[in-house]
């Protein structure tokens, strides 16, 4: 009987969490809309000659650091100012999680288009993964996200993104 009980709990326990994680109509509009409203303020032309083209490929060279804006859109940070969106494949709900990109790339010392990535904590990073702190092989990484083209952007695009973002 106490299986019985056991199951039942955990099969209700289950279906709340599922239902919680699914979100409404409401939310997936307001999120749809944010999409589109990133996509119009990506669209704004650009001197070609201040800010660059948009770039299949970025070396490692070019820039100096990066942050998730949303699921969908990392910023790179490069010298001289140089800033570059990169809007993603698809969603990846881990960008915020971690501040380590592990591209799985077909090219040393630059990431392209269509490279994957996971997204990790620096400290679960295999370095500080030595014993006696952890065993195995996990090194906490999460699903694999796919990089899109990247598109040069000016400071107050990226502000605009951010406002955008950040709106109820």
């Amino acid at each position: 009987m106490d299986a019985v009980k056991f199951i039942v709990g955990m099969t209700c326990t289950v279906s709340l969490l599922i239902a919680s994680c699914a979100s409404s109509p409401e939310v997936q509009e307001r999120n749809l809309q944010k999409q589109a409203s990133i996509a119009e303020i990506l669209s704004q032309p650009l001197d070609p000659a201040e800010y660059g083209e948009t770039k299949r490929c970025l070396s490692d060279v070019e820039y100096r650091s990066f942050r998730a804006l949303d699921d969908r859109h990392i910023l790179f940070e490069g010298s001289r100012d140089r800033l570059w969106i990169n809007t993603l494949r698809g969603p990846c709900p881990d960008l915020r999680r971690g501040d380590v990109l592990i591209i799985r790339q077909f090219s040393s010392r630059r990431m392209c288009d269509m490279d994957t990535f996971e997204v990790a904590e620096w400290f679960e990073w295999p370095w500080y993964r030595r014993w006696p702190w952890h065993w195995g092989m996990d090194f906490g990484v999460g699903m694999r996200c796919t990089l899109g083209k990247f598109q040069p952007v000016s400071e107050a695009q990226v502000e605009e993104i951010e406002a955008v973002i950040n709106s109820r």
